[in-house]
């Protein structure tokens, strides 16, 4: 295996941050946002820079390796497929997470960054561009947030007196029509942020104590789901299965522990799965 600085690629996500996206947050012009795939899935002139400097960059430190760029990806530019590449490096990239709140002046964005080989997620970097608060996971080795080390505490709580993130929109129609009154009842505040880069961050800093997601979109969760399991917690998709650098679908639970694992997937997801699996 090459090795890395875990270090020197955090500097390198941080120069391509202040310089690409930071200066331009509240000061885009109309025609530097667009769209994708639909109304709200957002494109920004500083995404697309961004994901060029950090590809060119990530190229070089490891000659021969991929790039699995969000953008890249949406412009059939790069070919998906690329996670299911086991013989090499793939680096994936998301330029700036949560561009729906970048484009609206909102400060909760990032950029996201991970690293796997032969199909493993090795490396995590996370982002949060406004307040320069950097988490960086090697597998093995831990997890760091802002130079310090990271590892949960146990704990036992009630996810009524939690805070969780559930992004309901995304959830299948039939199931988010069910769950209406177990989240309104079993559960405490599961309002998300729209961007998986400070859900992660608010994790493992405790601030929450779970999240869903329906959708396993690579840049969004490959570094967050290392960071989790660094620091002692659970990262598995719906059907209690690892999470790996090639999934694509089958939903993720990430929790503090085994118990608040189980009891998100009792409450929310066992009579599910297999219908959207």
């Amino acid at each position: 295996m090459t090795t890395i600085n875990p270090d020197k690629i955090a500097a390198y996500i941080r120069d391509v941050a202040f310089d690409k996206i930071m200066p331009r947050f509240q000061k885009l012009a109309d025609h530097e946002i667009s769209t994708k795939s639909g109304p709200t899935d957002f494109v920004t002139i500083a995404d697309l820079e961004a994901e060029i400097d950090l590809t060119r960059i990530l190229l070089d430190v490891i000659p021969g390796s991929y790039v699995l760029g969000e953008e890249a990806v949406s412009k059939n530019e790069t070919d998906i497929r690329l996670l299911g590449q086991h013989d090499g490096y793939v680096w994936v990239i998301d330029p700036v997470d949560g561009t729906g709140n970048f484009a609206s002046g909102d400060k909760k964005f990032g950029t996201i960054v991970a690293l796997s080989y032969k199909g493993e997620i090795i490396n995590g970097w996370i982002l949060d561009i406004p307040e320069n608060r950097m988490g960086v996971a090697e597998r093995g080795s831990g997890v760091l947030l802002n130079g310090n080390a990271v590892q949960y505490q146990p704990s036992k709580k009630s996810l009524k007196d939690t805070r969780g993130f559930i992004s309901v929109k995304f959830l299948p129609p039939k199931m988010r029509d069910d769950l209406k009154d177990v989240l309104a009842n079993e559960f405490g505040e599961v309002k998300p942020y729209m961007c998986c880069a400070h859900e992660y961050l608010a994790i493992l800093e405790a601030q929450s104590y779970f999240a869903l997601y329906s959708r396993i979109r690579p840049w969004d969760h490959q570094a967050g789901a290392l960071m989790v399991r660094e620091a002692g917690g659970i990262t598995r998709k719906w059907d209690g299965s690892d999470y790996t650098a090639a999934d694509q679908r089958g939903g993720l639970i990430v929790a503090a522990n085994d118990d608040a694992w189980n009891e998100i997937h009792s409450n929310l997801i066992a009579q599910y799965v297999g219908y959207y699996n």
